[in-house]
């Protein structure tokens, strides 16, 4: 009886890997579809509306399923399509965190594009092209919100002149000279009408979450300035007329690089023939088309940055195309 049970067991444990093997051999399959927060099996109710005036592409949805999620939002609703099938290539810690934190995220080896379905792709690019729809008051406003929300004041509230003295007050006082105007811009006014907003004395940029600081660098880098994602606060487009160092541009995906490299050339009034860099820079206040521009009006420092742009964006499969910009992951999944 004893060899018996002996030769059952040796049986039972020979067979144990052949099982682990067989089931290692099984084709990925995608999480079900209704387990995957933010995730539409169909195709989303949005419409692009391609605008060659001030108001630029823009994208509508019934239901706001877009209008109303902040940067790094739409960029795990765009990554959460490619996640699903396993894609596990992102270099950025914030989004490898997220989703390796998500119950239903199971990394695939042999993940490619041809898993995906019609209607992802169409999904990723209706969020694609709204990621690019922001124009500078948008993203500007975007940017004092987060501060706002912890309670910061910037003592900008418009001066006025009354018998002599000068007062600082939103609303224009009795006796204020009439040729001057309030000041439309004030953040202090503005979020002094906000029902949520309450200022705090003690604000400083400590109180900033680390998903505040991501969205941040997204903000910075949508808006013409230079930032890596969750770091401390001060880096701005000013940093662009430094050199670059290779492990700050190795801390972008690929998306972030084509804009920081043709951000660049933006600076320097540069026409654009791409119609999504088009429409995202005359968004920007700070860009002025010039028709004459060459490359001749490029400082010793922007040619150093775009050289080296170039060759982190080689290093990671090469520069983008405006298609690619809008759907693909971007190597990293920007």
């Amino acid at each position: 009886m004893r060899s018996t049970v002996h030769v059952i067991t040796i049986l039972v444990l020979a067979a144990a890997p052949v099982r682990a093997r067989a089931d290692q051999a099984q084709p990925f399959q995608p999480a079900p579809a209704d387990q995957v927060p933010g995730y539409s099996a169909a195709v989303m109710p949005c419409k692009i509306n391609v605008d060659e005036g001030p108001a630029g592409t823009q994208v509508s949805c019934k239901g706001d399923l877009l209008e109303h999620k902040t940067l790094r939002e739409l960029s795990i609703l765009r990554n959460t399509i490619y996640a699903r099938y396993g894609w596990d290539g992102y270099r950025k810690p914030w989004l490898r965190d997220y989703f390796h934190g998500q119950p239903w995220f199971r990394a695939n080896p042999k993940f490619s594009y041809k898993q995906l379905s019609d209607a992802d792709r169409k999904n990723a690019h209706f969020v694609g092209v709204r990621e690019q729809s922001f124009r500078e008051t948008e993203l500007a406003r975007m940017r004092d919100d987060i501060f706002a929300r912890h309670g910061k004041a910037w003592n900008d509230k418009p001066e006025w002149t009354v018998k002599g003295k000068t007062v600082r007050l939103c609303k224009r006082p009795r006796g204020a000279q009439e040729d001057e105007e309030a000041g439309a811009g004030s953040n202090d006014c503005y979020y002094a009408k906000q029902s949520w907003y309450k200022a705090n004395p003690k604000f400083n940029e400590d109180m900033l979450t680390v998903d505040d600081k991501i969205e941040l660098g997204l903000l910075s880098r949508a808006l013409g300035e230079f930032a890596i994602d969750a770091e401390k606060r001060g880096k701005s487009e000013a940093s662009l007329d430094r050199v670059l160092g290779v492990g700050e541009l190795r801390a972008l995906s690929l998306r972030d690089l084509r804009l920081l490299r043709n951000t660049i050339y933006a600076r320097r009034g540069r026409p654009f023939k791409s119609e999504i860099l088009r429409n995202h820079f005359r968004g920007m206040s700070w860009y002025k088309e010039n028709g004459a521009y060459t490359d001749q009006v490029l400082s010793a420092n922007d040619v150093r940055n775009i050289q080296l742009i170039k060759s982190v964006e080689n290093e990671f499969g090469g520069p983008l195309t405006d298609e690619d910009w809008l759907i693909e992951p971007a190597t990293d999944g920007a």
